[in-house]
């Protein structure tokens, strides 16, 4: 009699809009893509509609749980807190890839990976053309990148002198520019919209976090839709470079921070990671 497979075990780390998708996911359509959802996790707030059973109350007994991935879709600071805890035991799908804007974070969770014989990957989220930027990238091709995010204020949990800026522009009605400059120190500011951001900076490592421009927009006129609009420059003289420009469109209900398509694009990076599909590997 042949032996039948065994599942690939995923935890869920995160049971806010994604997660619930992922969770639903994982148990409808994962037993027959040879995936089966091992626990669920959340910072706070109940875990309606989780099996009891699937109900992981601290994470210290992540461990005992006995899953091949783990899938981060709550805030970098679980990463920060947790991830190379997390790698010892296994792989990590890090849903808030703005953690590894800290140089020191970054360098820890590829540390964790080496040494637990684990990979960390990086979804390509609300990213589109992941896969160009890496290319012209890796030959030496890209010389510039700029990704502008552009989202009604309801939509943004911004921190610092950046919220108040969004407040202001939610009472104005007015579309404003919040931020324009090197994406680095925006992740610390808005570290659960500009996610999308940190993959192109982490697909463009030449450029990496200081070199990818960053342009956040606030548009009360848009309460239903987050546009993300790649610009990149590839080398060569003035005027004869190749030059691309994309416009992803994604619908989002009122006040959300992710957006409709890219439930489905983490869907599919969450397969990837477990060899049905891509996203962005980091080692």
């Amino acid at each position: 009699m042949a032996e039948v497979p065994r599942c690939r075990r995923v935890g869920i780390l995160g049971y806010g809009q994604l997660g619930q998708f992922l969770v639903e996911q994982l148990l409808t359509r994962g037993p027959s893509l040879g995936l089966t959802l091992g626990f669920v996790w959340t910072r706070g707030g109940a875990l309606e509609g989780v099996p009891p059973q699937l109900r992981l109350l601290d994470l210290k007994e992540l461990p005992h749980r006995d899953v091949e991935l783990v899938v981060e879709v709550a805030h970098p600071c679980v990463a920060t807190e947790y991830g190379e805890e997390i790698l010892s035991h296994a792989d990590f799908m890090l849903g808030s890839p703005t953690a590894l804007s800290d140089p020191a974070m970054e360098q820890r969770l590829r540390g964790a990976a080496e040494r637990g014989g684990h990979t960390l990957y990086v979804p390509r989220g609300a990213l589109w053309g992941c896969e160009d930027i890496e290319r012209m990238d890796r030959a030496g091709n890209l010389a510039a990148l700029t990704v502008t995010l552009t989202k009604a204020p309801q939509s943004l949990r911004a921190a610092g002198w950046l919220r108040e800026r969004a407040e202001a522009a939610l009472a104005s009605g007015t579309r404003t520019v919040l931020y324009e400059g090197p994406l680095r120190p925006l992740c610390a500011l808005a570290p659960s919209n500009v996610n999308a951001m940190a993959a192109a900076a982490l697909a463009a490592p030449s450029l990496g976090f200081d070199g990818v421009r960053a342009c956040l927009v606030a548009d009360p006129s848009a309460p239903d839709v987050h546009t993300l609009q790649l610009e990149a420059l590839g080398t060569g003289p003035p005027g004869r470079a190749l030059s691309i420009s994309s416009t992803r469109r994604n619908p989002a209900l009122p006040g959300a921070v992710t957006g409709t398509g890219t439930r489905d694009s983490f869907w599919s990076s969450l397969q990837a990671c477990t060899g049905h599909g891509g996203c962005l590997r980091l080692c």
